[in-house]
């Protein structure tokens, strides 16, 4: 079964298009199962029809494919990798948005897939198991450094250890806190940032070091790395 020319690479171009059009507006649109499933129904067909094409001559001496031959399979070979290509990056956006949505929201799942979201709206249960096992990988790696305990149940999971030599490899790890804010893929437009605080927190320490009272309606101007995670997380809001 062969795919009518004026059809060929059709789907796999829609797919690239919805690709394009989600990184454009930095959004996770529904899942294309029907034209995922088209495009590989597409590479399938292509496939055996090359198989087929090139068996008379595999394994021939002497026996090459005639132009027209040739053309075919030149053609068939172009449009099997193309629809292979156009898969990879339909997917592989998806996981860049899923990823940039993780440490956007300071790496709590909660608030970057919560039920209301429009981003979990549209994730299919694929998606919900690679953000899962990203926040997995990222919270092994944070918490490395002070090794793991199992459970009574068997099961591991990592806790602070309580041994004072481990004191400052702890202020590091607070210091460098890979998912304690959120942090913007985008360049900051300026160091320092002017914040409201939208409500009453109490004393927070600030990543330099520093010390501060959130009170409801105080204004502050801080280093933007210092809010960042109060921003994400509602305490304060940016006053233009």
């Amino acid at each position: 079964m062969r795919c009518p020319p004026c059809l060929l690479g059709d789907s796999a171009q829609q797919l690239v298009v919805e690709s394009q059009r989600s990184q454009q507006t930095r959004t996770l649109l529904p899942y294309n199962t029907t034209g995922v499933r088209t495009v590989i129904r597409e590479s399938h067909s292509l496939s055996q029809s090359i198989t087929n094409t090139a068996a008379p001559f595999v394994g021939s001496q002497g026996v090459a494919p005639t132009p027209g031959v040739s053309a075919e399979l030149t053609v068939s070979a172009l449009a099997l990798n193309r629809n292979k290509r156009a898969l990879y990056v339909y997917h592989q956006q998806r996981i860049d948005v899923l990823r940039d949505r993780f440490w956007e929201s300071g790496g709590i799942l909660s608030v970057a897939f919560g039920a209301e979201t429009e981003t979990r709206r549209n994730m299919t249960t694929t998606d919900e198991a690679f953000a899962k096992g990203y926040a997995d990988l990222c919270l092994a790696f944070k918490t490395s450094v002070y090794g793991s305990k199992r459970d009574d149940d068997g099961d591991e999971s990592f806790h602070f250890d309580d041994d004072d030599d481990d004191e400052p490899e702890r202020m590091l790890m607070d210091a460098v806190d890979l998912l304690g804010g959120g942090t913007s893929l985008a360049p900051p437009k300026d160091l320092m940032v002017d914040v409201r605080v939208v409500r009453d927190v109490g004393d927070v320490e600030l990543l330099s070091g520093n010390r501060i009272n959130l009170k409801q309606g105080a204004q502050y101007h801080l280093a933007r790395e210092d809010v960042e995670s109060m921003i994400v997380k509602g305490d304060v809001e940016v006053i233009e």
